[in-house]
């Protein structure tokens, strides 16, 4: 079995069948759940939906793809064939009109997921939406409307809530009490996004959200005050002050390397202190009888080899392959003290086409949400209402980028 598959039932597998009277006394809805599939639709299937979420419904025993539209002829002749849906189109309406669609993934740009998120949820659909909700106040409050008078539910792609190893850092806040003290950094070049669809975008809007909806996640609160400084566009740095005296620091750019690990996660209370290095290596102190961890790639991939060999053996591999693509930029290769893992290739050819990267929850949160519909039970996944907090937050934080100061924020996602 491929070390993609792999990764998958370990996701996927089923609980052993019940027998006897205990299985009788079952719900019928809950026994048909076991049997079938969630049917999935998928309203734009470019890159990191075809990445991922794609792949998740493929390999996945909760989910059957029924349908696959994209405006991009020749992009879904290609999901055609590798992925042979129910059928394809290039018309939405088709696939929110099909009663046998459960569930729609939006993977469209960000400026029309207000759109869809709408039209699928008056649709009866449960939708499952990347995030942002939306990018205007207006926007927002559109989707929140719609949601209140849905019969479905919304999830938005909020996804590192679902990494192992951040679940793992929720667990251990749980035993702890206020103040608690967070700092982040998501930094990594992003060259692609200074010019085309991007380039006047807000980056806090587009990618910090997935950040300011962990923090809020993190803490079980949303922040009382907000100020941001940097630029509008690429670069920031934003402070955020919670209830009960907990702060947060999130530095938010596209400078730096690509052979430097992306995202990392600080964490302080009174005594105890957590860090985690791009969801991979995890550091746990003042915890008794909690320990160090490192978790696994996506999927699984080199699980061994890393938990032999700690974050040197990922960040070798990860520069490794960035060094393939780096282009002009300037570069030493990574090396660690007495271990040198170079030059040698690390990774094993798997059935995944993706990049060698860590495991930030995206199978784990679409699966829990088709997971939920099935069951008929509430999903753990971001709501709307925590995708307007993202969004606004976001929002206020640009607010206070203009006016140089800190702001009051009153959380108006109601």
């Amino acid at each position: 079995m491929s070390t993609f598959l792999e990764g998958r039932m370990k996701t996927v597998t089923l609980p052993p069948a019940k027998t006897g009277r205990k299985a009788r006394e079952l719900p019928a809805r809950r026994r048909a759940a076991a049997c079938r599939q969630a049917q999935m639709g998928f309203i734009g299937a470019g890159g990191f939906i075809t990445a991922h979420h794609l792949h998740t419904a493929a390999h996945s025993r909760r989910m059957s793809m029924r349908a696959i539209c994209d405006l991009d002829q020749k992009r879904l002749a290609s999901h055609q064939k590798e992925f042979s849906p129910g059928y394809i189109t290039a018309d939405y309406r088709q696939v929110l009109d099909d009663p046998a669609v459960d569930i729609v993934v939006i993977g469209t740009k960000q400026d029309l997921h207000a759109k869809f998120i709408i039209e699928a949820l008056d649709a009866g659909k449960w939708v499952f939406c990347e995030k942002p909700i939306a990018e205007t106040a207006a926007e927002t409050e559109a989707v929140l409307a719609a949601e209140r008078r849905a019969r479905g539910r919304l999830a938005v792609g909020f996804n590192r809530r679902f990494a192992p190893a951040y679940a793992r850092v929720k667990r251990l806040l749980a035993t702890q009490r206020p103040p608690i003290f967070i700092n982040y950094r998501l930094m990594y070049p992003n060259p692609q996004k200074t010019s085309g669809y991007y380039a006047g975008r807000e980056r806090i809007v587009y990618e910090g959200t997935h950040i300011l909806d962990l923090v809020c996640w993190l803490l079980d609160a949303a922040p009382t005050t907000v100020y941001m400084t940097g630029d509008r566009y690429r670069n920031n740095i934003c402070v955020l002050e919670f209830p009960r005296g907990s702060r947060v620091s999130f530095l938010c750019g596209s400078m730096g390397s690509y052979l430097l690990w992306k995202e990392y996660l600080e964490v302080f209370t009174a005594y105890t202190a957590i860090t985690v290095s791009d969801f991979v290596d995890m550091r746990v102190r003042g915890f008794p009888g909690e320990f160090d961890e490192v978790f696994p790639a996506h999927l699984g991939e080199q699980g061994r080899e890393l938990r032999a060999h700690g974050f040197d053996f990922y960040e070798a591999c990860k520069s490794q392959e960035a060094l393939q693509t780096i282009g002009d930029m300037p570069f030493e290769a990574v090396r660690r003290p007495v271990r040198e893992f170079g030059p040698r290739p690390f990774r094993k050819q798997t059935d995944y086409r993706s990049s060698f990267v860590p495991d930030k929850g995206w199978v784990q949160s679409l699966e829990h949400f088709a997971t939920c519909f099935l069951k008929d039970e509430m999903p753990g996944n971001a709501d709307g209402r925590a995708g307007a907090r993202a969004n606004q937050i976001a929002f206020r934080a640009l607010e206070s980028l203009e006016a140089r100061q800190a702001l009051a924020f009153a959380g108006r996602a109601t």
